[in-house]
C-alpha cells in the first residue's frame, strides 16, 4: 500500500519570507507575526528552485504582456 500525505499550512499574508540554504539543500518559509512560524523542507535542490523561479518569471512576463496588449488594443 502507498499513502500520500498532504499538510496544509496557513501563514499571515504580507509577512512571509522565502529563503534557500544551498549548503543544506533546504527551502525555508518563515512568517513573522506575533510569533515566528517556520517551515523547513529538506531535499530540494538548487536546480528545482531555479525551475520554480523560471516558471514564476514566465508567468509574470505572460501576465505583463497580456496587460500591455489589452491596453494597446483599447
Amino acid at each position: 500500500m502507498r499513502f500520500d500525505t498532504v499538510h496544509e499550512y496557513n501563514f499571515y499574508p504580507g509577512r512571509t519570507h522565502l529563503h534557500y540554504c544551498d549548503q543544506h539543500e533546504t527551502f525555508m518559509i518563515v512568517n513573522h507575526q506575533d510569533s515566528t512560524n517556520r517551515l523547513m523542507i529538506e531535499g530540494i535542490t538548487k536546480d528545482e528552485i531555479d525551475e520554480l523561479r523560471l516558471e514564476l518569471n514566465k508567468a509574470h512576463l505572460e501576465d505583463t504582456t497580456n496587460v500591455t496588449n489589452q491596453k494597446a488594443s483599447a
